[in-house]
């Protein structure tokens, strides 16, 4: 388990541009992006993290479906991992980012819930992370998770993550 690729933005949009490295702040997000606050905060949502396995399910053609070419950033995440199912982790799940004295540490918070302006940008990639029953209703989310920052430090491509499970499972909610 581990950083991928780490992205950032200074100006408003969807997308974030990759990095050699972003450096997390306690209870703000992400130094220098767009979304950082400038006051700590206890938002849910001050970092977002994707593992990029969900890049090869929207690579993947279905009778439904398009596929769709994503690269790191593109879905506006500010951590890329491989290697962790993120989203099957509990609320509360710490991930230490490097082992050594002064590493970043999250804590999630819960599933990133898509903005309809997901589906701007391609048209159609938001029915492709979400999970809906036979029903068509929506029982899941793909698109990441959320986290707040416990711990400042840097996050860079490369780095081990060490995931820190709470004692008791609790479900992500979207956030």
């Amino acid at each position: 388990m581990s950083v991928l690729s780490v992205s950032m933005s200074t100006t408003p949009g969807f997308s974030k541009s990759p990095t050699s490295y972003i450096y997390l702040l306690t209870n703000l997000g992400v130094q220098g992006d767009i979304h950082c606050a400038t006051t700590p905060t206890t938002s849910a949502r001050q970092v977002h993290l994707i593992d990029s396995s969900l890049f090869k399910h929207l690579s993947t053609l279905s009778s439904k479906h398009p596929s769709f070419t994503i690269s790191p950033g593109d879905l506006g995440e500010n951590i890329t991992t491989a290697n962790i199912d993120l989203t099957s982790l509990s609320r509360d799940t710490l991930l230490h980012f490097g082992s050594g004295d002064g590493h970043a540490i999250v804590r999630i918070t819960g599933l990133r819930e898509p903005k309809k302006r997901l589906d701007e940008w391609p048209a159609g990639l938001l029915d492709r992370c979400v999970l809906k029953d036979k029903k068509g209703r929506v029982v899941g989310r793909k698109i990441g998770v959320m986290g707040m920052v416990v711990q400042e430090g840097y996050v860079q491509p490369g780095v081990e993550i060490y995931v820190e499970k709470p004692d008791k499972f609790k479900g992500l909610g979207n956030v």
